[in-house]
Formats: C-alpha cells, structure tokens, sequence
C-alpha cells in the first residue's frame, strides 16, 4: 500500500473511532514509523510501505485506538517550536500554555539586558522553562516539581538543549524551596476539580499523570497553595502567570484579591475565546 492511501486509511479509522484531528494523528504515526519529519512525510506520498512498515503502523494505530495519546506513543509532543520528549510520568504539553510563554516574554522586553530570575512551578517536561531559556539569553530558571519522575523528564529535555548552567531542577512543594526572590512565576498547576477527573477523555484520565491534573475538591486548591507563598518570594513588580480552568476566573480572581489585595489582575484568552491565563501585577513598595 502506497503512503496516500495508508494515511487516508487511518485518517478515516481515526475518525470513525472519534479521535480529534485524526488526520493529524494519523501523520504522526506515519512520521514516526518512517522517521521523517511532516516535509519528508508529503514529499513521499507516492513510497510503498514495506511489509514491517505496515506492521508497525497497524500495532502503533491500534494503541491509539485503544486510548493512548498519540505524544506518549511516539515519545514526543511540540511545544513552542521545541521537540520534547514525552512520557507518562508527566502531562503533555498543550497549545494553550503557550500564552504562558507569550507573557514572560512580553514582560521581559521592557527589562533590557538585566538578570531576570525565573520559577517555573510544575515544570513536568520542562517545556515552558526550556522555551523561556531558549529565547531569553539573560534569564536564570528555577524548574520546580514536586514529582521526582516529572524531573528526570525534564533533566532530559533541558540535557538535550544544552541548558544545564540556566535551568536548575528543584524537587519541591510549590516555591518552599525557591532560593532567592525571582521576577517571574508561572506555573502550570493542576486545575480541575477531583470529581470531574472520570469525566475527562480517556487518554487524558487513564494515561496522563493524576498528579498533574487533580486541582482538588474545587479545581483550585494546589493554585491557592501557590498564591500563599507568593509574599516575600516574587520581587516587586514582578509577575506570576498562571494557566486556569475554562470557568475558574471568577474564583481565583476573589482568591487572589484575598491573598494579594493590592495586586493587578489582568486575565489572557486563548483561541478558544476561554479567559486561560491570570497574570498578578505584584506591586512596587
């Protein structure tokens, strides 16, 4: 069988099955048996597959079938133009915590060339700390988690970047251990509510790590965990960006104006129209 008709084949089972941009998954098996890149992977529609070829595909599909996300099969998942590898100790990067980045970045521009000193809470892959060292030249990161499994992901990924001497992994509950006040905190945080976790997909409630997901009884308890410890931990004038629930601004606009009262609040949408990032404005004493 001839490429374009193998990714047609799979592309349809994808949808059938009612996996989400199958054509896109569909791609991305291929890619990975073949190992090729998306370019390589239209530059060859007319290659027959070999015997093994399809073999792999077929056992690869059907463990996509079965519910598995389609990072943790192939090992891998994009974020912010950045190749990570990906397993199951830690959550897969989504397109949304990019604004994360997008933020840090805004935020960075009007600092010249000065230190900035970043904590990235619930580092997981180390995909937003790695995207930050990446195009800030002058920042130092702290990458926070408190999963040891988590970090020996993202040692991984910051070993394969070069970023050994910028990034610094701490095992830790939150910003307790943080060394020094940093400018910047954001943080991925668990933000669903623990009943609606068996409501979730099931390659998201049966495969990615419960740890990175369960926010407790309201979907907010690790966030306000953090918001706690923020005094004394964030320079003035600094920032903490988080990323939140579809519906959660209300609540953690009270729970930070509670904790923080004199701080600024500013709320990001995401393409989706959904209020997904808060940024805090810590104020200058």
């Amino acid at each position: 069988m001839i490429l374009e008709s193998t990714f047609r084949k799979y592309t349809s089972l994808f949808k059938q099955q009612g996996i989400p941009d199958a054509a896109d998954e569909a791609r991305v098996l291929i890619c990975h048996v073949l190992k090729v890149d998306s370019a390589g992977f239209f530059a060859m529609f007319d290659k027959h597959l070999t015997d093994a070829e399809q073999s792999a595909l077929s056992a690869l599909a059907e463990r996509r079938v079965s519910g598995e996300p389609s990072a943790y099969i192939v090992g891998h998942r994009e974020f912010y133009g950045i190749d990570l590898f990906v397993d199951n100790r830690v959550l897969i990067p989504r397109p949304e915590t990019e604004l994360l980045v997008e933020e840090v970045l805004e935020y960075s521009r009007g600092k010249n060339a000065a230190p900035l000193y970043i904590a990235d809470v619930g580092t997981g892959s180390g995909a937003i700390a790695i995207a930050l060292a990446l195009s800030l030249t002058n920042a130092a990161i702290f990458a926070i988690d408190i999963s040891a499994a988590a970090l020996e992901v993202a040692w991984r990924n910051v070993c394969r970047y070069g970023l050994q001497g910028r990034i610094s992994l701490l095992k830790g509950n939150l910003l307790s251990l943080l060394p020094r006040p940093v400018d910047v905190v954001v943080a991925n945080l668990p933000y669903i509510a623990e009943g609606d976790l068996q409501g979730l997909p099931v390659e998201v409630s049966c495969y990615e790590p419960d740890i990175a997901l369960n926010g407790g009884g309201d979907g907010a308890t690790v966030i306000n965990r953090l918001l706690r410890q923020v005094r004394g931990k964030v320079n003035p004038g600094g920032i903490v960006l988080l990323e939140i629930g579809s519906g959660q601004q209300s609540k953690i606009f009270k729970m930070v104006k509670r904790v923080l009262p004199d701080s600024e609040i500013v709320l990001r949408e995401d393409l989706a129209g959904i209020k997904r990032v808060v940024k805090i404005i810590v104020p200058c004493l």
